[in-house]
């Protein structure tokens, strides 16, 4: 399964977001996943990524949070998800390995 972390040039978060990333696919029970970090400089570069604003994290090119129904703002400056605990820099490891389901349910299951 491949996952994509964009994150800001210089963003400090990009470590902590590795490791939410690493939890939601062990509670997802992945223990292949491809992850690749792109790095974001510019908000021109966020478009044409489409990088909703660092960090986005995509499981098979779906946000995971807004899955098929993300907004068209793009920005290269932080983001911030709506969590269960409200809102935050990160998404919750439970946010993750809920769009690693989706994603496999959506792929027929495979990894």
């Amino acid at each position: 399964m491949k996952i994509d972390l964009y994150i800001a040039r210089g963003d400090a978060i990009a470590e902590d977001a590795l490791t939410v990333i690493a939890e939601g696919c062990a509670a997802a029970g992945l223990d292949d996943a491809a992850i690749e970090t792109i790095e974001v400089s510019s908000d021109d570069e966020a478009r044409a990524l489409r990088c909703l604003g660092s960090p986005t994290i995509r499981i098979e090119g779906l946000d995971i949070e807004y899955g098929e129904r993300e907004p068209p703002e793009t920005t290269s400056g932080e983001r911030y998800y709506s969590t269960p605990e409200g809102w935050g820099r990160l998404p919750t490891a439970g946010m993750v390995a809920f769009a690693i389901r989706e994603a496999r349910a959506r792929l027929g299951g495979g990894s």
